[in-house]
């Protein structure tokens, strides 16, 4: 054998020592390493059986942990609001209803009425002329005349009195009464009238005297109106009053034609007293 032959298998036999060195140390360090390195799970020696069948231990599973059930959020305690209280507003008690009450006039129908008088009434009239006197259409004024209407277009209701005097003379009168009425109370008066006049109207008016003095010269009088036979039936009101300590009133009603006339007539009916009491 050459030389160089035994150098070539001087070669191959570090070769093969080379090859079976890295083979043993394959062996012996895989192992180590995947045991320092915690990921080859051990590996399971087969128990071998009486029929030389290999028996694989068990493989263990963890047991799941329970996951625990979520705790309810307790919803928020409602806490009433606070009682609202009414407002408390004063009773009104209403005052109760006054109605008046009617007075009791005497003869206030006029169902007696005499040719000179009306019973019942006192008559306040001026009279400053008779038949053959100066005549003075202006300011001259005869005697009233009482009677009962006899004319239906001229009655009010029922029996109606009717005051005239002389042709072409004016006549000027009040007819009043005084009636008992408590202190304190609220009077008012009211007649109801109508008028004919050839020429103008018949002034006409009703008043009240809260102190009963006579013929209402210091009472209260209602407004003056001036009627004819176009106004037909026309109420007479006078303001109210309080009755003074005197404990009476003086009811009147007053007529006078406006000019001088070969007629004029006034006529009343209805006379009525209303009284209301104090509270």
């Amino acid at each position: 054998m050459s030389s160089r032959q035994r150098a070539v298998l001087i070669v191959l036999a570090i070769a093969v020592c080379v090859v079976w060195a890295g083979l043993v140390g394959a062996v012996v360090l895989t192992p180590r390493l995947a045991a320092g390195r915690g990921r080859t799970a051990p590996t399971a020696v087969a128990a071998g059986t009486q029929d030389g069948t290999a028996v694989l231990p068990p493989t263990w599973t963890p047991t799941p942990s329970r996951t625990p059930a979520p705790t309810d959020t307790r919803a928020p305690t409602w806490t009433p609001g606070a009682t609202r209280t009414p407002a408390e507003f004063p009773s009104v008690t209403p005052a109760p209803t006054v109605t008046p009450e009617p007075a009791m006039l005497r003869n206030g129908g006029f169902d007696q009425i005499l040719a000179d008088r009306v019973p019942g009434w006192q008559v306040e009239a001026t009279v400053n002329w008779e038949p053959g006197m100066e005549f003075d259409p202006g300011s001259s004024f005869g005697q009233p005349r009482f009677s009962p209407a006899d004319d239906p277009q001229r009655v009010i209701n029922g029996t109606t009195l009717q005051i005239d005097t002389h042709q072409w003379v004016k006549f000027q009168l009040t007819l009043y009464q005084v009636v008992d009425v408590a202190p304190g109370s609220t009077a008012q008066f009211q007649v109801s009238a109508r008028g004919y006049s050839a020429s103008g109207g018949i002034q006409v008016r009703a008043g009240i005297d809260a102190g009963g003095r006579e013929a209402c010269l210091a009472g209260r009088w209602g407004d003056l109106q001036v009627i004819d036979d176009r106004s037909g039936v026309v109420v007479l009101r006078s303001p109210p009053v309080v009755v003074g300590e005197e404990g009476r009133v003086t009811v009147c009603f007053f007529a006078e034609p406006q000019f001088s006339a070969v007629s004029n007539a006034a006529f009343f009916d209805d006379a009525l007293l209303t009284v209301t009491s104090s509270p």
